[in-house]
Parts: C-alpha cells; structure tokens; sequence
C-alpha cells in the first residue's frame, strides 16, 4: 500500500520508490530494492500499477510505474478504512515473567525490575533523540515515528509496574 500511496504522486521508478520510502515516509528505515521490484511485478499482475520503459543514453531502459484506476481505487480503500490494532500479544518480556513465576529458583519481581531498567534507558534513548530531532527540524515523518516509539515504551512501562504490582499481591497470598 505504501507504495501505490507513493506512486499516487507521480510515476516513479524502483529506486526512486526505495528513496521516497526510506527518506520521507519512513525515515531511517530499509527496504530491500528486490522486494519492490517483487512488490510492484505482484501490484502490476494485479492491475494496480502499469510501467512504460524509458530509455536512458548510457544505460540500460529502466521501467518507470504509474497507477492505474484500479489501484486508485485500492488506495482509496485502504487509506479509508481503520488500521487493525496490533494485538499480536507474542512478547519476550511476557514469556520471561511468566515462566519467572513458575521457576523457584528465579525472581520474578527481579526479572520484572531488570526489563523495567532497560526499558528506561531505550526511553531516554528515544526521548533523546525526539527531542534532537525536533530541534534539528527533521521531517515531521521522523518526529512522529519516534513520539510513536516513545508511546509505547511507555505504555509497555506501565505494563511492567502492573507485573510488579501484581507479582507482590501474588506473593501475600
């Protein structure tokens, strides 16, 4: 979807896509250049996205993607219906604490005040760097991705003083 959303400015080649991606959308991050090409042979099988070749003095053709009415259409769609909330509830941190209580011979408040050390300093590290990029002016693309980032440390923070908590009432009884 990112990059029928991409495409829905101007048709743009493989590469162009990857830098538009990584650049401006998604600061900071990596796409492999194969899985867009991957991406957009499936798009254009699809009837979402078309190409013409274009040539170029010195070197190979290169193909250059446009949307289509159809894929339009699927953007559209996509963009106007809610994101599905991330509850994939796999996490290290939750099977480390639950098989801490099991274990007698492991501390689980211990463990809990462990994750809760680290998950301090990762929030530091993330405030830090939000606050260094608001004030260098980056990309608002990147300000937002590290107030998202921020969020949820210190959403996953509040989780572990619910474990601690928890942990405590557990062992009174």
């Amino acid at each position: 979807m990112a990059i029928l959303g991409l495409l829905s400015e101007r048709p743009l080649h493989g590469y162009e896509l990857q830098q538009a991606y990584q650049g401006d959308l998604v600061p900071h991050s990596q796409v492999n250049i194969g899985q867009i090409y991957t991406t957009l042979e499936r798009l254009e099988r699809d009837g979402f996205v078309t190409h013409e070749r274009v040539a170029q003095p010195a070197r190979p053709d290169k193909k250059v993607y446009g949307l289509t009415g159809k894929g339009r259409e699927e953007l559209h769609r996509w963009l106007s219906t809610p994101a599905p909330i991330g509850l994939d509830l796999r996490n290290e941190a939750f099977l480390k604490v639950g098989l801490a209580r099991r274990l007698s011979h492991i501390d689980a408040a211990e463990l809990v005040a462990t994750e809760r050390r680290a998950c301090f300093e990762r929030l530091a590290e993330v405030s830090r760097a939000k606050a260094q990029a608001e004030q260098d002016g980056e990309p608002l693309a990147k300000v937002m991705l590290l107030e998202l980032a921020e969020l949820r440390l210190e959403a996953f923070l509040n989780w572990l003083e619910r474990c601690t908590e928890r942990i405590r009432e557990e062992k009174k009884r």
